[in-house]
């Protein structure tokens, strides 16, 4: 995300279920694309990640992310991410305790860059791990730009487009005598 990103995304090895949708969704992003694949290294980092990974705790250590759809976690899918407006952070909140409702809990904008960046960057153990596609906000790639420049460029010469004597001569010119 600091590095300007349009598309941003994260996957665990072991979902095998949703990482292909994150995958086709990166491949079909006009520009570059960077999804961050969370992989158990059996040789050097062998279980690293079980604290959010492990089938077992992964309900209550991950949140999937989608466009439009609130931001609920855990196993009873009573927990969820409310944006504090006092601390302008997020913070993790129990559906049903202190009058929170479903109607507090954020929803996911992908386009959303500043929502983009705190989910990126929360970490277990107070925050559940953000995976999905995290932020996707595709703008012109920069061949189709250039193109663009050039036939508006085109569509602004008057005579013939690249006749380099019709556009020298058009306007002010002057004749040099020695």
């Amino acid at each position: 995300m600091g590095a300007g990103a349009r598309f941003a995304a994260r996957a665990i090895d072991r979902d095998q279920k949703r990482m292909p949708d994150i995958l086709a969704r990166a491949h079909a992003h006009r520009g570059c694309s960077f999804v961050e694949i969370i992989q158990n290294c059996i040789v050097y980092n062998d279980g690293a990640f079980d604290h959010f990974a492990e089938k077992d705790v992964a309900p209550d250590r991950q949140v999937w992310v989608e466009h439009g759809k609130p931001l609920i976690f855990g196993k009873d899918r009573n927990q969820g991410l409310r944006f504090n407006t006092k601390t302008f952070q997020l913070e993790v909140v129990t559906i049903g305790e202190g009058g929170v409702t479903e109607a507090d809990i954020a929803i996911h904008d992908e386009k959303n860059r500043t929502l983009a960046t705190m989910l990126a960057a929360m970490e277990p153990p107070h925050f559940p791990v953000a995976v999905g596609v995290i932020y996707c906000d595709p703008v012109a790639t920069y061949e189709s730009a250039v193109m663009a420049q050039a036939e508006q460029a085109k569509a602004r010469v008057k005579g013939k487009p690249g006749d380099l004597n019709a556009l020298l001569r058009r306007g002010h010119t002057w004749t040099v005598t020695a």
